[in-house]
């Protein structure tokens, strides 16, 4: 992990019953430079954390003043505790949300959301 990187955790959630996908969505706002960010899905029904497969790369190197999305698989459903790790610059840049989609119009599940702001600074040795 690069001094140069910070990682922002959603910290566990416990899933909504509506909640079959989450979706992390990633601005990089820079208008000249191009942006890394690193997206890792746990679940934690165990009590432990376990990787959830991901439909998108979990590196991404965004271009200027564009957006990628990291999106998981369909949630299995004894999945009912999840966090999201991001890691990114740490400049002021770059923009992560995350939200948990329904199955079928993929809406926002209410609840589910954790906007950058929101999200906790981890400091992982």
């Amino acid at each position: 992990m690069s001094h140069k990187s910070k990682i922002l955790s959603t910290g566990v959630l416990r899933r909504h019953s509506s909640t079959k996908f989450l979706t992390v969505e990633a601005l990089n706002a820079d208008p000249n430079d191009s942006r890394s960010v690193t997206v890792q899905m746990f679940d934690w029904s165990s009590g432990s954390p376990v990787l959830l497969p991901m439909v998108d790369p979990t590196t991404q190197t965004i271009p200027p003043n564009q957006y990628r999305t990291f999106r998981s698989f369909e949630l299995p459903p004894a999945t009912f505790a999840y966090e999201v790790r991001i890691i990114h610059p740490k400049d002021k840049d770059v923009v992560t949300n995350v939200f948990g989609l329904s199955d079928i119009s993929f809406d926002p599940q209410e609840g589910n959301n954790v906007l950058q702001h929101d999200l906790a600074k981890l400091k992982l040795r």
